[in-house]
């Protein structure tokens, strides 16, 4: 499926103060400034990234991944720090350019935050220390010159080296000691005597020798630590700066509208390149206009030569229910990624907590398999996954797999709308209740995780607080306690 090119257009919109901007900072009327979101040249300025632009968010409220809470708390107002604070994803531009209505008048330029960089000091250098112990072993049997002399006026030194003849070097075992007078025995004593000296100092060299130096390393542990290749972390097939085309080789419905997506990455041993936690941007063309859309994969960089999402098609969403739906077996796609602000690694924290609604599941299950399939991973997952019936929920097969395959690692509770008789899980709403019963405590080394319908997702995070959770901010973060995807 060809994509046509877009060409470069100036646009002439008008301008608007913070004061016009205030005035929009309803449910009904959500405007906000963000500074340098033009994807165009904009007002015949050459670049649109150096102009503090105006969106009218109204229609994207409950689109929004972080639910219409965090732009309403920032609506009427220059958002352009908290937006800059987050890590938007590329992708997050494209998306908002429909909603591009103006710029700002007098603005100022925004200024990033510097980042502080911390040096870390160097070891000492031990080179000199060593050289100066080798000298000294040296000089100090070189100056058993005497001895070895009153060996050899009393015994013959020839016979007494005799008995260490195994460590002497073959040149000077055919050494002819001179004969006669204190001053050739001193000479041939000291001689030989220094050259055993050199020979052992480079044999203890050797073994106080650390070319990194010692005082990186405690004692107890070895200066050299093989480090095992996280897998998750390996760059593929994804470009985060340019849209690449796959062809899709397999469609599957798993519940109404939702179907689970398999295309085949370039080799059938390319790896995908998505960091855990991480998802794709996915572009076409949609009654003339490039729409883009945002998706966690539930494959990873251990399947090799494909990549699979299971994406819910709703019929009136511009992406997913007129062109997703409508693929079959054989077309391209364009993606592009990794996108995110979370990037799981191992030792994140030593529980996790989760909540998923419907297709929400996504990024859980991608956390979750991660998770389990390390051996050395000793992270405690629980989730509680909503559903409105039994049929709709998803992955189902595989996570209570995982659930039976690795119940230390990993806890499963489903909620249900509508119960079928004989349900051994929970009905109804996820409330305090729930929460407080299936979730892993507060405390310092646990974090909970949220995605699903911005509802229940607001209302999550309210009962979390109650419990004891700390507030995450207007726009989430990875070190929040609670983080919304």
């Amino acid at each position: 499926m060809s994509v046509p090119e877009t060409k470069e257009l100036k646009v002439e919109l008008p301008e608007y103060t913070l004061k016009d901007v205030a005035a929009h900072n309803t449910k009904g009327d959500t405007w906000m400034v963000i500074h340098g979101q033009g994807n165009f040249p904009l007002n015949n300025q050459k670049d649109g990234a150096n102009i503090t632009t105006v969106f009218d968010l109204t229609k994207y409220l409950h689109d929004h991944p972080g639910g219409p809470e965090v732009l309403l708390e920032v609506a009427g107002t220059d958002a352009t720090a908290d937006y800059e604070d987050v890590g938007h994803s590329e992708d997050a531009r494209e998306i908002m350019q429909p909603f591009l209505v103006g710029t700002l008048k007098d603005a100022h330029q925004y200024v990033q935050p510097k980042t502080v960089r911390v040096v870390s000091q160097k070891a000492p250098e031990v080179a000199n220390s060593s050289s100066s112990t080798i000298k000294t072993i040296a000089f100090t049997l070189g100056g058993l010159a005497p001895v070895f002399y009153l060996i050899s006026q009393r015994n013959n030194l020839t016979k007494s080296l005799g008995a260490i003849s195994h460590l002497i070097p073959h040149p000077l075992k055919n050494l002819r000691l001179p004969h006669g007078g204190f001053i050739n025995g001193f000479l041939a004593a000291s001689a030989i005597s220094t050259v055993l000296g050199v020979m052992v100092a480079r044999q203890a060299s050797r073994f106080t020798k650390i070319d990194s130096g010692f005082m990186r390393f405690p004692p107890h542990k070895k200066s050299k630590k093989v480090l095992r290749v996280d897998p998750h972390l390996a760059r593929g097939f994804l470009d985060p700066q340019h849209y690449q085309r796959l062809h899709l080789v397999e469609k599957t419905e798993l519940a109404t509208n939702v179907y689970r997506f398999v295309f085949a990455l370039p080799t059938a041993t390319g790896i995908l390149g998505l960091p855990i936690g991480q998802h794709v941007s996915i572009r076409a063309v949609v009654d003339g206009a490039s729409i883009t859309r945002s998706y966690t994969p539930t494959s990873n960089n251990l399947d090799r030569g494909r990549i699979e999402l299971v994406i819910k098609c709703y019929p009136d969403g511009l992406l997913s229910g007129k062109y997703l739906a409508g693929l079959t077996v054989g077309e391209e796609v364009e993606f592009r990624g990794p996108k995110g602000s979370m990037r799981y690694t191992q030792g994140l924290c030593r529980k996790i907590g989760m909540v998923a609604g419907g297709t929400g599941i996504t990024p859980m299950f991608q956390l979750i398999r991660a998770i389990c399939e390390n051996d050395t991973d000793t992270t405690e997952v629980s989730l509680v996954y909503a559903n409105r019936s039994e049929s709709d929920i998803l992955l189902r097969e595989e996570l209570e797999r995982f659930a039976r395959q690795y119940p230390k690692n990993f806890k499963l509770w489903y909620m249900l709308d509508s119960a079928p008789e004989g349900w051994t899980y929970g009905s109804g709403y996820v409330d305090q209740a729930v929460l407080a019963k299936q979730l892993p405590a507060p405390s310092p080394d646990t974090k909970v995780m949220l995605c699903g319908p911005p509802g229940m997702v607001n209302a999550t995070k309210k009962n979390l607080v109650a419990l004891g959770f700390t507030k995450p901010g207007v726009v989430g973060k990875m070190t929040d306690q609670i983080f919304c995807f």
